[in-house]
């Protein structure tokens, strides 16, 4: 088993979590007060992106991207081989733990944390949905690093979540 610090350099590699999309999140969009909403279907759109990466499906979330993010990640071929350098290393998913939504800078993200069998500690992917079910922004890390979410009293609490 690998320490994720020995693959902590695939997350500037991957950036299926491209480094400019999350940048992005890190300021703050204005909010309404009752915040922004999430697809009727959010919690399977979630799973199913995330069932894309998992697969190699690079066409599937390439046209699940905004083009904003397309730009930043380049092609459906890019993604694929970010796919394949990341699963090379982490392995392949052997348990998930839990997926849920949590608001992060105003804007809802998908948060899928499993275990992979070449690592010590659970990984979490991050997709930010936007209202139309696009992902605006995608993010990876370790459990223990994840980013900080928005304070439920300001937003809402998570619309929804599974644990397993």
């Amino acid at each position: 088993m690998q320490h994720w610090t020995k693959v902590s350099g695939l997350t500037a590699l991957l950036i299926i979590a491209a480094a400019a999309p999350l940048a992005a999140q890190d300021e703050a969009p204005a909010v309404t007060p009752e915040g922004p909403h999430l697809p009727a279907d959010s919690m399977e759109l979630g799973a199913k992106y995330m069932e894309y990466i998992l697969n190699y499906e690079s066409e599937d979330l390439y046209e699940a991207l905004t083009a904003d993010l397309k730009e930043n990640l380049g092609s459906a071929a890019d993604i694929f081989d970010r796919m394949g350098m990341l699963f090379e290393q982490v392995g392949s998913q052997e348990r998930v733990i839990s997926q849920r939504y949590w608001m992060r800078n105003g804007k809802p993200q998908y948060w899928h944390t499993a275990e992979f069998s070449n690592l010590d500690e659970p990984m979490v992917f991050r997709f930010v949905i936007e209202p139309d079910g696009r992902i605006s922004g995608i993010g990876v890390n370790a459990e223990s690093e994840n980013p900080p979410v928005d304070d439920p009293d300001q937003h809402g609490a998570a619309e929804s979540e599974t644990d397993y």
